[in-house]
């Protein structure tokens, strides 16, 4: 589809790196719109920086966010937001406001967006609670194409180390390695396996609701 533009926040985690990486190799967009705090390693003459220096002033850049696909791949971990209610800012406010500013673009068409597997708002799991508050909101407002993407533990090169997250990978990743061959059924996925999903199932075109948990996201990933 010519002229078609993606708007990505959270462009410098795992997902949202790799989600740029390939776009600008994808003739199907001819812009990324990249809305962050710093600008991004990858320089290309599709991308287009919007530098937000504070998230709580989301609104103030709206004008430059119109787009097609809106793609959210926001998030944190408490010790590098320092609380819980920092995390929760990150993790779930911005999106929330990311989501609202996107419908009311003229161009939108629809929000791809990264939670968790077991996202549930009921979860006595902080962090499960805080993804499942954030899909719970995003249903409230109800937008007319909402993917909600829930990995499991991600692989990827993380640039802050995780030590109990690096040692959880390696085992999930010799379990995954008797499971890929299938394609039906992984313990951990990669950040770009993720963000070929998210990118093959915006140019779906399907205006409806729905979830992707890993398996059907590797499938996806997988199925050129």
């Amino acid at each position: 589809m010519p002229n078609r533009k993606a708007v990505i926040i959270g462009a410098t985690g795992l997902v949202g790196y790799q989600l740029v990486r390939l776009m600008v190799k994808d003739d199907r967009y001819d812009s990324i719109i990249l809305v962050s705090r710093r600008s991004h390693e990858i320089k290309d003459p599709k991308v287009i920086e919007v530098l937000v220096e504070d998230f709580d002033n989301l609104e103030n850049h709206a004008s430059s966010f119109n787009g097609d696909d809106y793609y959210c791949a926001l998030g944190t971990t408490r010790k590098v937001a320092g609380s819980k209610e920092a995390f929760l800012k990150v993790d779930v406010e911005y999106p929330i406001a990311f989501a609202k500013i996107a419908m009311a673009q003229p161009d939108f068409k629809q929000l791809l967006v990264v939670t968790a597997v077991g996202a549930n708002s009921s979860s006595p799991l902080f962090y499960n609670m805080a993804k499942g508050q954030l899909e719970d909101q995003l249903q409230a407002l109800n937008i007319k194409a909402l993917k909600i993407f829930q990995p499991s533990l991600l692989l990827g090169k993380r640039k802050e180390h995780r030590f109990l997250e690096e040692v959880a990978k390696f085992f999930s990743a010799i379990a995954s390695f008797f499971m890929i061959a299938s394609k039906k059924q992984v313990g951990a996925i990669r950040d770009v396996e993720v963000a070929k999903a998210m990118i093959e199932v915006a140019h779906q075109n399907k205006m409806e609701f729905k979830r992707y948990r890993p398996a059907k996201m590797v499938e996806i990933a997988y199925s050129e």
